[in-house]
């Protein structure tokens, strides 16, 4: 296939029309999951497994995000392109094996971090743990890929293959759960949908995958700067483990509800995927303000009516999705409270990719580094307010992941509008 150019209004129309498939094998995913298991235990512990990985996978966007205005400012020179492009490989190559070495080093103290789970429980999230392995360490290369597709101006390809890894995991999850009925079979498929999807990208950018190892000026930056952006790759992974962990601290099936409320409240985000089109434009203009107000306008008249519709029509919506055969009357109350309250945080969900993206163009990464670790710890410090000193149930941890995001964006926009006064 050849990689042809597309603006970003014509990639906003095909990227959002693929993704709404793309979702619409992703609900069917959750569907069949909710209808031929319905929560226990054993989803508990394949999705805390999903958070755990999470922490892995942070890994993946900082080369993903880093590499997209790398090669967009080497894009000039066809030379100096493919030369960034053998360096990033190279890098992605070397990060993805010591992420998995790291990964299986690391799980006898990961697997602690669900204090809740019962002994059952854990030796389920340990398997689960180990075959999601090859969905972690192939998602470097397929967002390799992605970020020289989307450097390129060419995002059809990119959505195409994320269509490709939704549809069959959804295909692999149905035949394999009317087989079986083991929840190890979400696992199996997440890893081999991964795989098909990623060989897919790679087969399409072919041309520009080789390995070249040396450091230019460009790699030199993003090693000073690793620990700032690993940081910044991580909030969303670690407020999600974090709400994980003490969920496990609540009954049975409290784990998997806030994953379904998750996954229903951000809807929205993962049909258009904003800020994987977003980043090549800001990019151009070395994230202008004006440019970036520009967009963010648009961002919050899209997302708050959708965020004021998911919160007063979630009981409807999880009502209509998910209440068949093994779904319970216990899954749809646990679920709708966790959309209700997790849409609350929808707009800012949106602006916060756009706002850590265009402190990457710029290279500031320290001061927002530092915004988004004290967001981690007031998100754990809300969780445990809510959890454990008000008893508030389930919604404390959404309502917590609320205020914690809150006060991100508005720290991380506010330090932007001061970086380009002072500028």
């Amino acid at each position: 296939m050849k990689i042809t150019p597309e603006t970003v209004k014509e990639a906003l129309l095909k990227s959002s029309l693929i993704n709404i498939f793309a979702r619409g094998f992703g609900y069917l995913q959750t569907w069949v999951i909710a209808v031929l298991l319905g929560f226990s235990y054993k989803t508990d512990a394949f999705f805390m497994a999903l958070g755990l990985m999470g922490i892995f996978m942070t890994f993946i966007n900082i080369f993903d995000s880093i590499g997209v205005p790398t090669l967009v400012r080497a894009r000039k020179d066809k030379k100096e392109f493919h030369r960034s492009s053998e360096i990033l490989l190279s890098f992605t190559l070397l990060l993805s094996c010591v992420i998995l070495i790291l990964a299986i080093v690391l799980y006898p103290l990961l697997s602690k971090i669900p204090v809740g789970f019962k002994e059952d429980t854990r030796y389920l999230l340990k398997l689960s743990y180990f075959i999601l392995l090859p969905w972690m360490f192939f998602s470097f290369f397929f967002h390799h890929a992605g970020a020289i597709l989307r450097s390129l101006k060419s995002f059809t390809p990119f959505f195409i293959a994320d269509f490709l890894n939704v549809f069959l995991g959804f295909i692999l999850i149905t035949i394999g759960l009317l087989t079986f009925k083991n929840v190890l079979v979400l696992p199996i498929a997440f890893s081999l949908s991964q795989i098909v999807s990623t060989l897919y990208l790679v087969v399409i950018s072919k041309e520009y995958f080789h390995f070249k190892i040396f450091l230019n000026k460009e790699m030199k930056d993003i090693l000073k700067h690793f620990f700032y952006l690993a940081i910044l790759f991580s909030l969303f992974h670690l407020l999600v483990l974090t709400d994980r962990a003490f969920a496990s601290l609540l009954p049975s099936k409290s784990v998997t509800a806030l994953y379904y409320g998750w996954l229903v409240s951000t809807v929205p985000l993962r049909i258009v995927k904003t800020e994987n089109i977003l980043i090549t434009p800001l990019s151009e203009v070395e994230g202008r303000l004006d440019r970036l107000n520009f967009y963010i306008k648009r961002i919050l008249l899209f997302n708050i009516p959708l965020a004021g519709a998911i919160f007063l029509f979630s009981p409807f919506i999880i009502k209509t999705l998910f209440n068949y055969g093994a779904f319970s009357f216990v899954d749809l109350q646990l679920t709708t409270e966790a959309t209700k309250f997790y849409s609350l945080s929808l707009p800012l969900m949106a602006l916060w990719p756009i706002f850590f993206r265009t402190y990457q163009i710029k290279k500031i990464f320290k001061p927002v580094a530092i915004i988004a670790f004290f967001t981690i710890i007031l998100n754990f410090i809300l969780d445990y307010y809510f959890l454990v000193v008000l008893k508030i149930g389930l919604k404390g941890i959404p309502l917590a992941t609320f205020f914690a995001l809150l006060l991100l964006c508005m720290l991380s926009y506010l330090k932007l509008t001061k970086y380009d006064k002072d500028k």
